[in-house]
């Protein structure tokens, strides 16, 4: 009998020894890594404040669409590349496509910041170091390129340094609530390397009143009602442990609100993707 609780307690141990065994995410950017970069908005749904007397609504709506249409048909490229200090740079670029002759205002916008829409700095670790940059430039690199600066074992959870609502202060909140968790699910072998199998999920809330004069402005049927807008970020990705990088990256943002800017709808989902270029 004492043998057979021996017996059960070293499988036990065995068992949650496996469990706990911890795996450490870190950047290995030897050379210039690119990724082709997918940052795509489509309009979840048309807002129903338009009418016929609201002509300048309708002609405001129409010229965010089509610019969002422009904006949706931009193709990017993410490099990732050693500074002199050891860290991590990392710059996305508007990347122009060979046989594509459009000009658009945002291809105008990027030539004048030489092609670069997104800037920012980690450590070998994965700590975010670019504090300096708007606070929705550090999100994006927070969400794509932040890593977990401890080790960490299957089914354990972390935060990302993410703020993804931003409101005047207007806006007075009744009601809110964040969630910012990020998990390793899994750790796999595939053709002989270590995949660490990385869950995002974030989600922010916040309703209150925006004011009668604002709401006037942009909705003229919402002006007494409550203001709401949700944003949640799911993502799944799959960090090679050996090899130090993403090899997989697939990400949706979606944006539910019920403020309308000119009777467009402010509902929108971001599909992100980085794929590394071989």
């Amino acid at each position: 009998m004492k043998r057979l609780f021996l017996l059960l307690s070293l499988i036990t141990f065995s068992l949650n020894a496996q469990q706990k065994e911890t795996v450490d995410l870190k950047w290995t950017i030897a050379d210039t890594l690119t990724y082709k970069t997918l940052m795509q908005d489509t309009i979840s749904d048309e807002s129903t404040e338009k009418t016929k007397s609201d002509s300048i609504s309708v002609k405001m709506s129409d010229m965010f669409k089509a610019m969002q249409k422009q904006f949706s048909n931009l193709k990017y490229e993410t490099k990732l590349f050693p500074s002199k200090n050891g860290n991590v740079d990392i710059i996305m670029m508007f990347k122009k496509e060979q046989a594509d002759t459009t000009e658009n205002v945002f291809s105008g916008l990027a030539k004048m910041n030489e092609n670069v829409v997104l800037r920012g700095k980690v450590s070998p670790e994965g700590e975010l170091l670019s504090f300096y940059y708007e606070e929705d430039q550090k999100n994006l690199i927070s969400m794509l390129f932040e890593l977990p600066t401890e080790p960490v074992a299957i089914g354990d959870e972390w935060e990302l340094k993410v703020n993804m609502i931003s409101l005047k202060q207007n806006f007075k909140a009744d009601t809110l609530y964040k969630n910012n968790i990020v998990r390793l699910k899994d750790v796999e072998i595939r053709n002989g390397n270590k995949i660490a199998v990385i869950e995002y999920d974030l989600e922010e809330y916040v309703s209150g009143d925006l004011g009668n004069v604002m709401m006037a402005m942009f909705s003229k049927d919402q002006s007494d009602k409550k203001t709401f807008m949700k944003m949640s970020y799911k993502a799944t990705a799959e960090f090679d442990l050996d090899k130090g990088y993403w090899v997989v990256y697939d990400g949706i943002m979606d944006i539910e609100t019920n403020f309308s800017l000119m009777g467009m709808s402010g509902n929108k989902r971001t599909v992100f993707k980085l794929i590394p270029e071989k």
